[in-house]
């Protein structure tokens, strides 16, 4: 059986497209002084008609979404979306200054 391997990552949504089960995101991190760094464009697969992680990616601007396979290739199928709100955005950005100022 082969192993199936789950990355997660951070992403804007930028377009969802039904129509071919793709989604257009940019791949995002976090950098020590809290501010929010695109590092790469993305085309993702969805699967058909999992319309929990279409409606998902539909109604968030930003996202964490587990992939199969690499997160730095185009075509990785998403498998696992949740929704991030700008709130939850702007508190992971503050827990990240807060454990670069705990560091010093």
């Amino acid at each position: 059986m082969d192993d199936i391997l789950s990355l997660t990552m951070l992403v804007k949504v930028n377009n969802v497209d039904i129509d071919k089960n793709k989604v257009k995101v940019s791949k995002l991190d976090i950098d020590d002084y809290g501010s929010v760094i695109a590092l790469k464009e993305l085309e993702l697969k969805i699967p058909a008609n999992d319309y929990s992680i279409i409606q998902t990616l539909q109604n968030s601007s930003y996202a964490a979404i587990f992939t199969e396979g690499n997160t730095d290739d185009d075509n990785s199928t998403i498998i696992l979306a949740n929704g991030i709100t700008i709130d939850e955005l702007n508190k992971e950005k503050n827990k990240t200054i807060d454990r670069v100022e705990n560091k010093k």
